[in-house]
């Protein structure tokens, strides 16, 4: 199943924009999940803006039979292209890489701010995972997903609510 999550906020887009860009952010994400950065950073081109993370990510949490394959940590690298969409909202292309035993595991995502009826605004993800693996890619891809939708995305929710309050 690809990742779909779904999620509204109080602030209108550009606020939540402001706070999803913001490099200080960015580190409370890292640290929720108990990652070391590398590299934090913002960047307006125009009315784009990009972010890059590079963490080391702890690999708690993967599941037993990937977990013998993996150290402690993998290095992983995240850019996210956000354009406004026209109509009051952004969109945001999301391409996060991870190298674990040189094999990369690669997730793309599409992520949509938009004013929600009424004020606020609904924030949606959605993506897939590829693992560059034979044999086991599949189960890692499924693996992936899950982390992302079940770890990565509830941290980040979790922190951007605090945020905003």
């Amino acid at each position: 199943m690809p990742i779909d999550a779904t999620t509204t906020y109080a602030a209108d887009p550009d606020r939540v924009l402001a706070v999803l860009t913001d490099e200080t952010f960015l580190r409370e994400v890292a640290q929720a999940l108990e990652a070391q950065v590398q590299e934090v950073s913002s960047a307006r081109d125009g009315s784009d803006t990009r972010t890059t993370t590079r963490l080391s990510a702890p690999t708690t949490g993967i599941p037993p039979v990937f977990a013998r394959f993996v150290g402690k940590t993998v290095p992983v690298s995240q850019v996210t292209t956000w354009t406004p969409d026209g109509d009051g909202g952004w969109r945001g292309s999301l391409d996060l890489r991870a190298e674990i035993m040189g094999r990369e595991a690669r997730v793309t995502c599409d992520r949509r701010l938009v004013p929600a009826p009424g004020g606020g605004t609904h924030a949606t993800v959605t993506g897939d995972a590829k693992v560059d693996a034979p044999f086991i890619g599949k189960q890692a891809e499924a693996a992936v997903r899950d982390l992302v939708s079940q770890v990565v995305l509830r941290r980040e929710h979790e922190v951007l609510e605090r945020r905003l309050a």
